[in-house]
């Protein structure tokens, strides 16, 4: 009984610490029509003619539609963080949607930090994060980093058009550690032996650094940019991926299911009792079983539910979310394996 308290204990602790988005928060542009940071309040210059269309995390998103279209960030200097002057680490978070055409041809640039924008040579931008040409002889398709001055390859190959897809990128030029993330699942990480190179603080959004490499730009949609001066935890970066993508798709129902026994112990079947006036038993109805970090662990499909499913698993100990939907409707309740 000890142990199991101390792991809701820590799990709880844990929880109350990932959901905290806001922490670190230092630049956020939710696209909401305009290009004003909510964290300053400062609206950036809209260069190229950006426009707004429906969006993946609120009613709209910027489009980029033409070669010299882009944005820079108002702050020309970031006291509160996030220079990435080799001693701060960070965390970029994304939305985008790529138009078909130009991610059959062009690289993609998503963020770069401003080239020349210091007294000196020394102030040398990099860009951040973009997806190489299907053309190019080095990793075609896939998504790069130049912060270090040499290229961080996450070996993720991008040539989905027309399809949301978030995107995370964390670095700590303390440990030289740094780490790529698709819709919240992690696909790379290593030690780079690179620090940042310092920069002044400004960031150009769907541009080159140089703004004269006009095949070098973003074209598609994207959406709530954020920038941290903290590096996210796996948890916090699964919670940032799919806080707005659940309600956009599914309506969220209360006491829809009921879990026996919970807690549970290992290897034991867990009954699953299902509210008919939710989900008909008709329905087919997808169940998915995450752990404590947000990766999935199980999934099943069931055809015509009554009102009772029983659950086969091998889970080891530990605090499980499951989620039940019939595409319509979603319920989730936590599990506890002994």
């Amino acid at each position: 009984m000890k142990n199991l308290f101390t792991l809701f204990a820590f799990l709880l602790a844990s929880s109350l610490i990932a959901q905290d988005l806001e922490a670190g928060l230092v630049i956020h542009y939710p696209f909401e029509g305009n290009l004003t940071d909510v964290i300053s309040g400062e609206t950036a210059e809209n260069f190229g003619n950006l426009t707004f269309e429906d969006g993946q995390t609120g009613s709209q998103a910027v489009r980029f539609t033409e070669q010299g279209a882009y944005f820079v960030t108002e702050r020309e200097k970031l006291q509160i963080g996030l220079e990435l002057d080799g001693g701060t680490a960070g965390t970029f978070s994304f939305f985008v949607n790529h138009r078909a055409e130009p991610l059959e041809t062009d690289r993609q640039n998503y963020i770069a930090q401003k080239n020349g924008c210091g007294p000196e040579d020394n102030n040398r931008g990099r860009v951040d994060l973009y997806r190489q040409n299907p053309n190019n002889a080095t990793d075609p398709d896939s998504i790069i980093s130049f912060l270090g001055g040499t290229p961080l390859r996450t070996g993720y190959k991008l040539d989905m058009s027309d399809t949301w897809i978030h995107l995370t990128f964390t670095i700590d030029p303390e440990t030289q550690e740094w780490a790529f993330f698709v819709d919240g699942v992690e696909v790379k990480r290593e030690i780079s032996g690179q620090t940042p190179e310092n920069s002044c603080g400004e960031f150009v959004i769907g541009h080159h650094l140089t703004f004269t490499t006009e095949t070098q730009t973003f074209d598609g949609l994207m959406d709530d940019l954020r920038f941290y001066n903290r590096v996210l935890t796996q948890e916090e970066i699964t919670m940032l991926t799919n806080q707005f993508t659940t309600s956009t798709k599914e309506v969220i129902v209360a006491n829809a299911i009921k879990l026996t026994p919970n807690p549970v112990s290992s290897g034991q079947p867990i009954n699953l009792a299902i509210d008919n006036s939710v989900f008909r038993p008709s329905s087919s109805l997808i169940l998915n079983v995450t752990d404590a970090i947000g990766r999935k662990v199980l999934e099943r499909q069931y055809d015509s539910v009554t009102d009772q499913l029983t659950l086969n698993h091998r889970l080891i100990s530990g605090l499980y979310t499951i989620t039940l939907t019939d595409g319509e409707r979603l319920a989730t309740l936590k599990l506890v394996i002994q």
